[in-house]
């Protein structure tokens, strides 16, 4: 864990200090143990650039909570933790050969959310995941650490500002990283959050489209002739999503997202570690049919 992390834990442990001691509210959501956010991504058949391999993929990624953050905290902390898991499924052929065409990854991230008086929030956090094919679990198992922090600078714009830390699957092992929300007006929303750029059109008040970008993929480590490697598979995507909100009045947000463009450029590795001066096979695919649909309760 990095020394930045560390002292950022220290603060928060230092605000509830200097708040009192208070006994740990824990809670699950309504709706227990039921599943929170569900997503299906499909990727059609890639034809490679300048070789003779083909790529396809399609993915399930299911949430369970195990917190209710508005329920759950201690001294002023509100607790997050839930249950993150994903199954990716590969067809590919020619020169791109994998032992095994399916990939799991199960992740347990834990948050600690500090709102502040100026509207401002601090959250650090901790998830442990494995990621791997299966046979090469040993090497897909990872602790990963984030710290980041938002800052309201009016009701219409905010942003954030953190760090993620990932020892065996960051290339650099510390990733900076920065989202934002702004509303020019009353119709727009443009959004960059993870890793997926959007700038949102109010249909009404409860449907929303319009352009999006966004880099997409994976690493695993799986098992290959050559002994345990990394399989990583980064895209490039671009095209149309939107949200649908379907709660009922006086419930919390519900949304059906819909998304479809296309991955414009994708590449797939083999390396020793994740970093590209240790790529042992890449292969390059032209632009294929990107599709996703999927279930949010997460508010």
């Amino acid at each position: 864990m990095s020394k930045k992390l560390i002292f950022t834990t220290l603060a928060l442990a230092g605000m509830a200090a200097a708040e009192g001691v208070h006994p740990l509210q824990y809670d699950l959501p309504d709706s227990g143990l039921a599943p929170s956010f569900g997503e299906f991504t499909y990727i059609s058949r890639m034809r490679q650039r300048h070789g003779g391999s083909n790529l396809s993929m399609q993915s399930y990624a299911l949430t369970i909570p195990l917190s209710d953050p508005r329920k759950t905290h201690w001294n002023g902390i509100s607790i997050n933790a839930q249950l993150d898991t994903k199954i990716s499924v590969f067809q590919t052929g020619g020169t791109l050969d994998l032992k095994n065409d399916v990939m799991y990854n199960v992740a347990l991230p834990i948050s600690f959310i500090k709102p502040m008086s100026n509207g401002n929030k601090l959250i650090v956090g901790l998830a442990p995941e494995v990621a791997t094919d299966g046979d090469a679990t040993n090497h897909g198992l990872d602790l990963a650490a984030y710290g980041m922090y938002t800052i309201q600078k009016s009701p219409t714009f905010n942003y954030t500002i953190g760090v993620g830390i990932s020892p065996r699957f960051a290339e650099h092992v510390a990733v900076p990283f920065f989202g934002f929300e702004w509303k020019p007006n009353q119709d727009w929303t443009l959004a960059m959050s993870g890793y997926k750029l959007t700038a949102l059109y109010r249909v009404n008040d409860r449907l929303h489209v319009g352009p999006f970008a966004m880099s997409t993929g994976g690493i695993w480590a799986v098992e290959t002739p050559r002994g345990d490697e990394h399989f990583r598979m980064r895209a490039l995507v671009l095209g149309l999503t939107g949200e649908y909100n379907f709660a009922a009045p006086g419930q919390t947000k519900r949304i059906i997202t819909f998304s479809l463009g296309s991955n414009v450029a994708t590449r797939a590795d083999f390396l020793k570690r994740n970093a590209d001066k240790d790529s042992v096979q890449t292969h390059h695919y032209k632009p294929a049919i990107y599709a996703a649909v999927g279930v949010d309760f997460r508010f």
